[in-house]
């Protein structure tokens, strides 16, 4: 059974949607999205509503405006019959869920030379894990083998709805894979443009010697993804209908084990698992958990990509935007872009957690973004500024801060304090707010040593640039009075090439 969605207000009221089995339906106003929506509010690709083991679910794609299920604002939610969710301005309705029987999973076992390939249809293991939770008759006992594969789906949901980045997301999902399944070696296989299937990631299970690096059984990734099924191959020497393609390349090779990621009638990728040691590795319940978790995975990947999508969309705007600003001045052009980079090394140097070092980099991107409302004849001027003049500039920081909160985003509004206060000094001499050690946000404090570098090791009317000995000598004499030491160190341990990259 799919679920059906039904769109009560704006443009489309009236139109009724269906997200199919192992769909994923991306809302926005872009058309490119599967459901385009017009009205007031809704980001380029607003939402996502994926159809999988246990119904429909929703997950917010960064949007401007957020997405609300009957009234609350949600990031990532289960929809039930008859949930209002509102996009923007426009109201949609859940009007059915997807019956949350077991689905089937094609698995294809290869078992002995010569023979057909075996097609087989099981109850996947995510929706074993449903009727467990539902069913209390239907629970797995303690002990059982089955709790090991349960508690690793476990996991990888609970990545699923966390990770935000692809790469992040597949790494994660190796290492739990990994840990249930007694294979050796393992692979993520993600399509690229123009490069084809490539290998991602790869991992060596912990206590094996297997060389990562050694050919994949390519006859099984293709018969995986040709079929869109998992593929067993118990003993791949033996079995004529592999080794012929590989040319005796992959007989370091005994059990294959390879399971398609794919979102609807998109393939993505496949995760792809093998072994040397003797006898068959993998067993039919191995098959059901990777394709499960692959099922899955696919779907979130296709979300993450969305969200990735969109991130690299933001970032360009902004740097356009920037770009803009810095023209007016031969002087400052390209400040921005390494004030942000040199940041994030910063933050890096300082061991922030990796959120906190890209909202530093986004934020070196804006710090000077204020500056659009300055005079030209005031940031172009050679002489001395006057008292007026000086006003102007200090302005910056607060224009910056209300042209981002104008942006209306709430990825965009965190940094806010951040390019408010690149300018406030330790000692509390600082603009605009005078801020005194502590107060100061410390993603503020990191920009405001990282832009003072740049800003010394630049060219200017008036002045020859530093070296990189003699910024960091100047930035070293004024640590605790203007500058946070603990940033400065940081950046002297960074190499002067790098620092200017």
């Amino acid at each position: 059974m799919s679920g059906v969605l039904r769109v009560v207000s704006g443009q489309r009221a009236g139109d009724r949607v269906t997200v199919q089995p192992g769909e994923a339906l991306s809302i926005g106003r872009s058309g490119e999205s599967d459901l385009q929506l017009l009205g007031s509010g809704v980001s380029r690709f607003h939402c996502v509503i994926e159809e999988q083991a246990s119904g429909l679910v929703i997950t917010d794609l960064n949007s401007s405006n957020g997405t609300f299920v009957n009234g609350q604002r949600v990031k990532r939610q289960p929809l039930e019959s008859g949930a209002e969710v509102e996009i923007g301005t426009v109201k949609v309705v859940v009007e059915s869920v997807p019956g949350r029987k077991a689905s089937p999973l094609m698995c294809l076992l290869s078992d002995s030379v010569g023979s057909e390939t075996r097609v087989i249809h099981r109850a996947a293991l995510a929706d074993m894990a449903n009727q467990g939770a539902t069913r209390p008759d239907t629970a797995v006992p303690p002990g059982d083998p089955l709790q090991r594969y349960l508690a690793a789906l476990e996991k990888v949901n609970k990545a699923i709805a966390t990770e935000e980045k692809p790469g992040r997301l597949m790494s994660v999902v190796l290492d739990i894979v990994l840990d249930v399944i007694p294979a050796e070696r393992g692979v993520v296989l993600l399509l690229e443009k123009g490069a084809g299937m490539r290998p991602a990631f790869m991992r060596v299970a912990q206590g094996c010697a297997a060389d990562p690096h050694l050919p994949l059984s390519r006859a099984v990734v293709n018969e995986c993804l040709e079929r869109r099924a998992s593929v067993l191959c118990h003993d791949l020497r033996a079995d004529p209908r592999y080794q012929s393609a590989a040319g005796g390349a992959t007989d370091h090779i005994r059990s294959a084990l390879c399971a398609p990621l794919a979102c609807g009638e998109r393939t993505l990728g496949a995760i792809y698992l093998d072994t040397a040691s003797q006898g068959a590795a993998f067993g039919e319940r191995d098959v059901e958990f990777l394709g499960g978790i692959a099922h899955h995975a696919g779907l979130a990947l296709h979300r993450v990509e969305l969200v990735d999508s969109l991130e690299r969309l933001f970032v360009g705007a902004v740097e356009t935007l920037v770009a803009a600003v810095e023209a007016k001045d031969i002087y400052t052009y390209g400040h921005s872009a390494r004030v942000s980079k040199l940041a994030r090394r910063v933050a890096e140097g300082m061991g922030l957690p990796e959120d906190d070092q890209e909202r530093v980099k986004l934020a070196g991107l804006l710090h000077d973004i204020g500056k659009i409302g300055i005079p030209e004849a005031v940031l172009s001027r050679r002489g001395r500024l006057t008292e007026d003049e000086w006003a102007y500039v200090r302005s910056h920081p607060q224009i910056g801060e209300s042209i981002i909160r104008q942006m209306g985003s709430d990825r965009v509004e965190e940094l806010c304090p951040l390019v408010r206060h690149h300018h406030e000094r330790l000692d509390g001499s600082g603009y605009p707010d005078r801020l005194t050690g502590e107060d100061i946000p410390l993603g503020a404090r990191v920009l405001s040593v990282a832009d003072a570098y740049d800003a010394m090791r630049s060219n200017r009317p008036y002045r020859a640039p530093f070296s990189s000995k003699e910024a960091i000598a100047e930035l070293r004499g004024n640590a605790g009075k203007q500058f946070d030491p603990r940033a400065i160190a940081a950046l002297a341990e960074i190499r002067p090439e790098h620092a200017r990259a």
